[in-house]
């Protein structure tokens, strides 16, 4: 994990930190962080250490692989000579954080940014990362993947590398106050994703587990609020406590199946990750609930729910209906119909679901292709009560 200063207004802490790394900055971030002049407050911090900077906006949402290798062009003409960087700064959401990693991964790894999708294909650490988020969702200030999608193929897949981390992730609860509704609830359901498969990938352990837990329920406490009144701080602290731990959680403990099955569609249909990864989670519990029911009982647990008199799988069967009913609170789809995926394609893109294999891997229960053309089915139609 990175050094992570945390806490109301650690903004402040940038113009301490920057100067330990350099005298010139690279900003990556995204236009509307720029067309509002949020990006304001990390430039005002640069001019009090003395430290010049350049801007790299070209950032739009759910990046691709071409538009890596774009800042990675932009990297080798500014990393060599007199006016070379000595940092890189990343201010935004996910995807301005994953493209300013890209930016760090470039400075020191010459190969196209393709070659590097997959675990550790990164054999060199860049140029020093500060990590600055905006949204409390991705938990990509302290993880170590870079999610991309790539066009061709029409699905998502990441850089998963120890070497493209942050040196310090800034998080500050301050800067998530201008989220909008909508934007809260997909990125806070990224986060609550992150957690709940963090805690059901086979690779879960001592560390993550404590993890996962509290962020599922502070997510599971505050989301509703954050979404409702976004001027709420206390819950929007929380939240951007939430996505930093499921961020620590799966970045060890690795994602599974609901990931696996949102990078299949997320793409070709234009669906926001979060709220991908939010319509599959459900239906991902359920099926593993078979596997892992004693788990989805704690998860049920964390998110609030009495357990008294309760058997474990009737715990765990209400971990998924509470999923549910926390999309259905913040007007978020639950299945893919709903998204404008056609029934007919279910079958294909279950096919490229086992294709994320790192992520099948994982899963604590085994998925081959009748059982993800069965995942497939039930999220369009939605009926979470079908056996799996």
């Amino acid at each position: 994990m990175p050094k992570v200063i945390i806490g109301m207004h650690a903004i402040e802490k940038l113009r301490n930190v920057v100067t330990c790394f350099g005298r010139r900055a690279l900003i990556v971030t995204g236009r509307s962080a720029m067309e509002s002049g949020r990006v304001k407050i990390i430039e005002d911090k640069l001019k009090e250490a003395d430290v010049d900077y350049v801007i790299y906006s070209n950032v739009n949402p759910e990046p691709t692989v071409s538009q890596a290798e774009e800042l990675a062009k932009y990297i080798n003409k500014i990393v060599e000579g007199p006016n070379k960087i000595d940092l890189v700064i990343g201010f935004g959401g996910g995807s301005s954080l994953d493209m300013a990693k890209v930016a760090s991964l470039a400075s020191a790894n010459p190969k196209p940014i393709r070659q590097y999708i997959g675990v550790e294909k990164v054999s060199r650490k860049g140029i020093p990362l500060i990590l600055v988020p905006t949204t409390a969702g991705s938990g990509s200030e302290v993880s170590k993947s870079i999610v991309l999608a790539i066009e061709k193929e029409e699905i998502k897949d990441a850089i998963v590398s120890e070497n493209v981390m942050a040196d310090v992730a800034m998080v500050d609860p301050y800067l998530t106050t201008t989220m909008n509704p909508k934007l809260t609830a997909i990125t806070g359901i990224d986060a609550l994703s992150h957690a709940i498969e963090a805690y059901m990938s086979l690779s879960a352990n001592g560390f993550t587990d404590p993890l996962a837990l509290k962020a599922i329920s502070l997510v599971s406490t505050n989301l509703r609020k954050a979404y409702s009144n976004g001027s709420d701080i206390e819950a929007r602290k929380a939240m951007s406590e939430a996505a930093m731990l499921a961020g620590l959680a799966f970045s060890n403990a690795g994602n599974c199946a609901g990931h696996a099955a949102a990078y299949a569609f997320a793409v070709k249909y234009k669906v926001p990750h979060g709220m991908a990864c939010g319509i599959s989670l459900p239906y991902v519990m359920k099926f593993n609930m078979l596997a892992i029911p004693e788990r989805l009982a704690d998860v049920a647990v964390a998110m609030g729910i009495r357990s008294e008199g309760l058997s474990m799988r009737e715990l765990a069967q209400l971990a998924v209906a509470e999923v549910i009913d926390l999309l259905m609170d913040l007007d978020l789809p639950t299945t893919l119909e709903e998204v404008g995926v056609p029934e007919e394609d279910v079958v294909k893109l279950s096919e490229k679901m086992l294709k994320i294999t790192r992520l099948i891997e994982l899963n604590p229960r085994r998925i081959g292709p009748e059982e993800a053309r069965k995942i497939f089915k039930i999220m369009w139609h939605g009926d979470v009560e079908t056996k799996i």
